[in-house]
């Protein structure tokens, strides 16, 4: 039957069981461990079909219905960027990215001391440690786009101290491999080699990363990073 996935930092899966439940988790299983789920009548292939109630679990740690959770369906997001996020998916799996036992062994050796919170000095070393031994490529490795990734994980994805904490560590991964990947693509069209970028400039390295965009969309997006409108952007 049909999945739904909702992509985010950590993606929620929609799926059947294959047995009697529409579930809602983190992760595509038998849905034993799931946040939410519905009970099927064995014929639906859309949970917006069924009749009753979601049941969730309680603060006590008891299952009930709750008329208070509902679903609606909603279009799939046209965003230019979501759809080159889902286009590089493949890459983030080879890379180990999206991997839960990986995601836990790295925080294991990153934590070494088992605080809970790692510094930026801590990902710098952790990341050259990675490319070094063969782990990752060598592109992963650009403390500006470290720097960036750092600040986007610390300020935006987490609570805005200075430290990654455990359950920020996902993001922090994420960001590391898209602010690289970008660094790798626009240091190839930076002409002047200052780290400077116009919109044709901004075009072109949206090409090369697969995203095809019209003049208008490639101005409209550039727009958007270009506040000052100077016609430039570090």
């Amino acid at each position: 039957r049909n999945v739904w996935v909702a992509r985010a930092v950590e993606p929620v899966y929609l799926f059947h069981t294959g047995k009697t439940r529409w579930v809602i988790s983190k992760r595509l299983d038998d849905g034993t461990q799931c946040f939410t789920f519905k009970q099927d009548d064995g014929k639906s292939q859309d949970p917006l079909s069924l009749e009753g109630h979601w049941v969730c679990f309680d603060q006590d740690g008891q299952w009930r219905a709750d008329p208070k959770v509902d679903m609606t369906a909603a279009p799939a997001s046209n965003d230019k960027f979501l759809q080159l996020r889902l286009s590089l998916d493949g890459e983030l799996q080879k890379l180990g990215l999206t991997d839960l036992d990986t995601l836990k062994s790295l925080w294991k050796k990153l934590d070494y001391n088992g605080n809970n919170i790692v510094s930026l000095a801590e990902i710098d070393k952790m990341v050259v440690e990675l490319v070094n031994g063969g782990h990752w490529p060598s592109w992963l490795n650009n403390k500006p786009a470290l720097m960036r990734a750092y600040k986007k994980t610390t300020l935006k994805d987490g609570n805005g101290d200075s430290w990654v904490q455990k359950y920020e560590f996902s993001a922090l991964l994420l960001n590391i491999f898209w602010f690289n990947k970008l660094f790798q693509i626009f240091s190839q069209i930076d002409a002047g080699g200052d780290r400077r970028m116009d919109v044709n400039e901004f075009t072109r390295g949206m090409a090369n990363l697969g995203l095809q965009l019209s003049p208008q969309e490639a101005q409209a997006e550039f727009a958007k990073i270009d506040t000052n409108h100077g016609g430039q952007v570090l």
